[in-house]
């Protein structure tokens, strides 16, 4: 399932773009997946409301734009991805201590990082259409979920089933 070398660098040209501005385009990405979260998760699933602790009491898009806390979490959420992506799949250095915290501090189910992956893509798709067409789009989705895979089985060797 691995990435074609053309693939790659699809993937980092568009996270060329990206990476420039990741506490506005991490703050989209946080808000858009909170939305997302609120609207669905939240309602389906209210337990999932304990991974947000720090986020709840933001309840409109203003006080959200208007969060620091929110945007800083943001900018590492992107900045984690960008040093995973630029190791085009040889990531085990970075991988085992954000699966690890995400396993037994956060206890993030792995159906969140499908989430805020498709959230990633269309934050991309629409800050940068000319540049992240169809194709582009179709690595970024296949890197991220060569990472969510990875993540899924360092979950299993953690003993987390999220």
């Amino acid at each position: 399932m691995g990435l074609s070398d053309q693939e790659w660098q699809q993937v980092l040209d568009i996270w060329g773009k990206v990476e420039p501005d990741l506490p506005a385009h991490g703050q989209e990405v946080i808000i858009r997946f909170s939305l997302h979260s609120i609207g669905r998760m939240f309602q389906s699933h209210p337990e999932t409301m304990e991974h947000f602790g720090k986020f709840k009491h933001l309840k409109t898009l203003d006080e959200m734009k208007s969060s620091e806390e929110l945007k800083k979490h943001g900018t590492t959420v992107l900045s984690a991805l960008g040093r995973i992506l630029k190791r085009k799949g040889h990531y085990e250095a970075e991988l085992k201590p954000l699966a690890h915290s995400h396993a037994t501090k956060h206890k993030i189910p792995i159906r969140h990082l499908e989430f805020i992956s498709e959230v990633i893509v269309a934050v991309i798709a629409d800050k940068y259409s000319v540049d992240f067409g169809a194709d582009s789009q179709a690595a970024m989705r296949k890197a991220l979920e060569m990472f969510r895979n990875d993540m899924a089985s360092k979950y299993k060797e953690l003993g987390f089933q999220g």
